[in-house]
This record gives structure tokens, sequence and C-alpha cells, in this order.
């Protein structure tokens, strides 16, 4: 079995190598904030296309919004504070739910029509519409694969809205159990999902 790596300065190896390229990143340096990003996408991802399932017909694509905001992210990360832990990704999760927001807006805006409008030749409403239902149906069968309590978590925090607090007490756990369910439950769902392009 493979010996566990020590602590540094009293942080576990990979917040403490966050924490490293955070502060180069915050000087300017891209390779570190690229490798902040690679550490982050994934799990950042499948939140991302969480958040998305409930959207409104408008198509809003999560490979999208994720380079929105990495784009963003990239853009004021000499104003985030760093306030230890999983601080960073909490600040990339923020950014994500408002560019999650906006695209729909804009979705909705683009779906608007007059009541007595003739459909345009080569609608693709019909098409978005049976592409967001095959998204939400492999997102359910993803949840469906992943353990109970991790399925229960991500739903309750992110289908349904609760908060952290709010989902602790429905599933009768503590807030700090909760934080890693979902965790846990997003990584499982990241490596379950095929076609991410498209999911």
């Amino acid at each position: 079995m493979a010996a566990r790596l020590p602590r540094v300065g009293g942080l576990e190896p990979s917040a403490a190598v966050t924490q490293a390229l955070v502060a180069d990143a915050r000087r300017g340096d891209r390779a570190a904030l690229d490798a902040l990003f690679a550490r982050h996408q994934r799990r950042l991802l499948a939140l991302i296309r969480v958040l998305i399932d409930p959207a409104p017909a408008a198509h809003v694509a999560p490979d999208d919004v994720l380079q929105e905001t990495l784009i963003e992210a990239a853009r004021k990360i000499a104003t985030f504070e760093d306030r230890g832990g999983a601080s960073f990704y909490r600040w990339l999760v923020a950014i994500a739910r408002f560019k999650v927001a906006e695209a729909r807006r804009a979705g909705r805006r683009s779906a608007v029509a007059p009541f007595d409008a003739e459909p345009a030749a080569g609608d693709t409403a019909p098409a978005l519409r049976v592409e967001r239902d095959e998204r939400a149906a492999r997102l359910r069968e993803a949840l469906d694969r992943i353990a109970p309590e991790q399925a229960a978590a991500v739903r309750l925090r992110y289908l349904e809205g609760f908060t952290v607090e709010e989902t602790a007490e429905r599933m009768g756990k503590t807030a700090a159990a909760v934080k890693s369910l979902v965790s846990r439950g997003l990584d499982a769902l990241s490596s379950r999902v095929t076609a991410p392009s498209t999911f």
C-alpha cells in the first residue's frame, strides 16, 4: 500500500499545490492558471451538466458554459481572494452558476416569437427539445449508476436547489458529510457520462 503523502504547512498535498498555483496565477503566470483549470475543470463540467438539466427548452451547451466560466475566471483571477481549502473551486462554481443563468436568459430571449408567426423553414426547436430530453435522460441514468446517497445529495443540492444545510437536514447528515457526498457524486458523474460535447 502506498504511503500517505505528508501535509505541507498544515495542508493536504493537493490543497498546498492548489494554493501555490493560485498565488502564481494571481501574479500573471498563465501556466499556473492553466494547471489550476486542468485540476478543476472535470468536476466543474459535471456540476454544470447538473445545473443545466432543469433548463428550459432553449439550448445550453455545457462545454460552452465551461469555456465561458474559465474565460471569466482568467479575466478576474487577480481579484480572487484565496481563503484556503476549496475556496478556488467554490469561486469557479459561483462563476459557473452565473454563466448558466446568463445562457438560459439568452436562450429564452432568442426563443421568443410572435404568436401568429409561421414556423421558419428548417426550424430546429423540436430537435433542440429532443436533444435536451436526451441529455436529461442520460443525466438521470448516470445518477442511477452512482452511490444512492451521492445521487440523493446531488439531486437535492442542484436539481431541487436546496442549500447544504437544508440538504443535510433532509438526509439526516452533517453539512460536512453532504459536501463530501456532493463532491464524490460529481466526480462519479464525470467519469460515467460519455460524449461530453453533446451532453
